[in-house]
């Protein structure tokens, strides 16, 4: 069963900005291209997150799925496992439409909130076993992605696991060298994008990209309270890195 919690638009209602809708599509396209030819090794990493909800989660449990965009991956990932309940947060109302299609399949409850991620957080009363976010968190600055962290720590309670995957600067590389390598190697090896859409992909890194260093990204968990943080994968490039955090 899929509950929709729109808190900005009515689902099947008229669009508000068509441009908008045309940017997102524009957008949602090239980051699929991603996906489909698996430049940012979700298949890995979906195995990976599949594989330590088992292993964390052999009774029934509540699943939490931040910045969720179209949950294609969470399609596969959770397939297979005791979820209950999937809750997905995201501020883009098309990307929920896809993935109600994506989830339709899976045997739990399913509830999409139509929202930022941040203030939902912020302000979220409801517990969760298992939360997950992926390439989001590095948007925001040190110390709002504390703050983030805090809020993820307090839903997940005792005995939680919240997994994160996100781009990391290597010791000692600032900002500017991290962008400097990012370009150097990701376009090349992005070959499934056209010279636009590289060119849309590398506006979005230079204007919202703030990584962490692994380190920095580890701190962060347990200054947020988490007895335990862990880096339990690196991309092929060296440029994406999943954590886990244990309560």
């Amino acid at each position: 069963m899929v509950n929709f919690h729109i808190h900005q638009f009515q689902l099947g209602g008229a669009v508000v900005d068509a441009a908008a809708l045309g940017q997102f599509q524009e957008r949602w396209g090239t980051y699929r291209k991603l996906v489909e030819s698996d430049c940012l090794a979700h298949r890995q990493v979906g195995g990976i997150l599949h594989g330590a909800l088992n292993g964390a989660f052999p009774s029934p449990f509540c699943f939490l799925d931040i910045a969720c965009g179209d949950a294609s991956m969470m399609a596969s990932a959770l397939r297979g496992t005791k979820v209950r309940h999937y809750h997905g947060i995201d501020m883009s109302q098309p990307a929920l439409e896809l993935a109600a299609a994506n989830l339709a399949a899976l045997p739990c409850e399913v509830d999409l909130d139509h929202r930022d991620f941040v203030e939902a957080m912020l302000r979220r009363p409801e517990h969760a076993d298992a939360a997950w976010c992926s390439l989001s968190v590095h948007h925001l600055a040190t110390d709002d992605k504390l703050e983030l962290m805090n809020a993820i720590r307090s839903a997940i309670g005792e005995h939680g696991l919240f997994m994160l995957y996100e781009p990391a600067r290597l010791p000692g590389e600032n900002r500017q060298a991290w962008l400097d390598r990012f370009a150097r190697t990701n376009e090349p090896l992005w070959s499934a994008l056209t010279p636009a859409e590289w060119d849309q992909i590398w506006h979005h890194v230079l204007t919202c990209d703030f990584p962490e260093t692994a380190a920095v990204w580890c701190e962060l968990g347990r200054a947020a309270g988490f007895a335990e943080a862990t880096q339990v994968f690196v991309d092929p490039t060296d440029f994406f890195r999943l954590f886990r955090y244990d309560a």
